[in-house]
């Protein structure tokens, strides 16, 4: 289990967000996420982010409404949804040396 940095979230991210609109991925952060498509449509994006986090790391983070309905930029939803991928990791890395204290 590794932790990607925040620049290769963010590419991770806008690669899963192209494959899925037409926006290019450079150009979609100043989009607003929630006019992007409907939900399920959003779902499948960060379903697909998971899916690429979960294959080069070893980690991924909740889908949930908050991220699935945030009214702002693209922007707004990489940083919100790296910052549950980093709570996540944390709690692994807490729980990991608890194990270690047990066994």
């Amino acid at each position: 289990m590794k932790r990607p940095d925040f620049d290769s979230f963010r590419t991770i991210f806008l690669e899963c967000l192209g494959q899925s609109t037409n926006l290019e991925p450079l150009n979609s952060t100043a989009a607003r996420w929630d006019e992007l498509g409907d939900l399920e449509m959003r779902r499948q994006i960060l379903e697909s982010v998971n899916a690429k986090l979960q294959d080069s790391c070893g980690l991924s983070f909740e889908v949930n409404h908050r991220l699935l309905k945030v009214e702002g930029p693209v922007e707004s939803v990489i940083i919100q949804a790296y910052h549950e991928l980093n709570t996540i990791y944390l709690v692994e890395k807490i729980n990991d040396k608890i194990r270690g204290r047990l066994n």
